[in-house]
């Protein structure tokens, strides 16, 4: 799906939705906020019922409220045990396929740890499970873009560079971009210029299309050395989202930016307002 501009939503149910498990009431609620678009959060585990999914196409698609989602955070492609990297695999098999039930066409997650291994044969393990993740979902026929998520941990796999190398390698692997994460992760890139110099590198690397369709994830971030430690409304946080915005409309960016907040659609609600305003 391409858009004109970019979407504004929350990581799951809005905190002002009156039944707070229901993704279906949650996408009404993101209706009534004014927001654009909504994404699912599988990150304990896919326990969606058919009818539900099912449900949600229709209330997406009637209410022109487009999802996302975003896989369990117990998936690691780089696990010890290989019958831990064949359940991590089945995780976001799972989670493409329920998500494609419900008329998601761009799925994210967390790829995997480096477990003290060379981020070099790392990134092979990853690689040659996204290319059999891949494989599968084509015979299953779902098409669904595969997001592999800029991660905010040192510890974690999900550089910048390894996100382009992998979408370069894998033809349905696109970035996540997590601005929020990528300042965590670095103690850089957190300025007008470093935000701009980050969309020059996507572009040069990726081509046109890595901007105009675009999965972002935005918060407020607090962290140490080693990355990230947890996520904090906008304004409690020293993250430039405003110097963030005014990149993205200048570069005529377009796709999903989903909201981490705790408060979620406050912040989102904010992030809408101020982008529409510029």
């Amino acid at each position: 799906m391409r858009f004109d501009r970019l979407l504004f939503g929350t990581a799951g149910v809005p905190n002002s939705t009156a039944k707070k498990n229901n993704p279906i009431e949650g996408v009404k609620e993101i209706h009534s906020l004014g927001l654009d678009c909504m994404q699912l959060e599988f990150a304990h585990g896919v326990r969606m019922k058919e009818e539900v999914s099912s449900g949600l196409r229709k209330v997406s698609y009637e209410l022109g409220i487009p999802l996302t989602s975003h896989g369990p955070y117990y998936i690691n492609l780089n696990a010890r045990e290989q019958d831990k990297i064949d359940s991590s695999v089945e995780r976001i098999i799972q989670t493409a396929k329920i998500s494609d039930l419900c008329g998601a066409e761009s799925m994210t997650f967390h790829a995997a740890f480096y477990m003290k291994d060379s981020p070099y044969d790392v990134f092979d393990l990853v690689e040659k499970s996204m290319n059999v993740i891949e494989e599968r979902l084509g015979r299953l026929d779902i098409e669904i873009e595969l997001r592999p998520e800029l991660t905010g941990k040192t510890s974690q796999f999900g550089s910048l560079q390894e996100l382009i190398s992998l979408t370069k390698n894998v033809n349905s692997c696109r970035p996540c971009m997590d601005f929020s994460h990528l300042y965590a992760r670095t103690g850089s890139y957190n300025s007008e210029e470093e935000f701009q110099e980050v969309l020059d590198t996507l572009v040069e690397e990726l081509g046109k299309d890595a901007i105009n369709n675009m999965h972002i994830h935005i918060s407020g971030i607090s962290s140490n050395s080693k990355g990230d430690l947890k996520h904090l409304n906008l304004e409690s946080s020293d993250f430039d989202w405003k110097g963030l915005l005014n990149v993205l409309k200048r570069n005529d960016c377009k796709g999903y930016m989903i909201c981490n907040s705790p408060n979620l659609e406050k912040d989102a609600k904010m992030l809408k307002e101020y982008y529409l305003a510029l």
